[in-house]
């Protein structure tokens, strides 16, 4: 299997996961901060769960394990902290609904942006995650 198709099937896969996962984000309510780390840590879980499967068929004479493969964990750390502040701020946001909010209605667009933080964030961390994985795909 070539890399560019390692990385079609990745990228697939990830955009998958991201519909499955944040195209059911609350458009009510904010999501709160718990909820939405254990959105991420089931994200991440799943996908790992299909690396490990295309690991298996590509790693040839490689004995490693994938979580010896996924060994870059702090760029991850790195990349929740920089999400952290934003999404915090947004939740706060989106929880607080001033009065013209009510007036207006128009609350939805605080709760728009927590989730589309949320995706991203989802997105940049499968994205870590495969150039991670990709490095070590011969």
């Amino acid at each position: 299997m070539t890399k560019e198709l390692i990385s079609k099937q990745c990228l697939a896969e990830r955009e998958q996961l991201i519909g499955k996962y944040c195209d059911t984000l609350p458009a009510d309510h904010a999501m709160p901060i718990e909820q939405i780390r254990e959105l991420i840590v089931q994200i991440e879980k799943e996908y790992k769960v299909f690396l490990c499967g295309l690991w298996e068929q590509v790693k040839g004479e490689d004995d490693r394990s994938l979580d010896a493969i996924l060994d870059k964990r702090w760029n991850r750390t790195v990349l929740a902290r920089e999400y952290t502040a934003p999404i915090e701020t947004a939740i706060d946001e989106a929880e607080e609904i001033t009065l013209w909010e009510k007036i207006s209605n128009s609350n939805y667009r605080d709760i728009d942006h927590l989730n589309s933080l949320v995706k991203a964030y989802a997105h940049d961390l499968l994205a870590h995650i495969t150039r991670d994985f990709l490095e070590d795909v011969k």
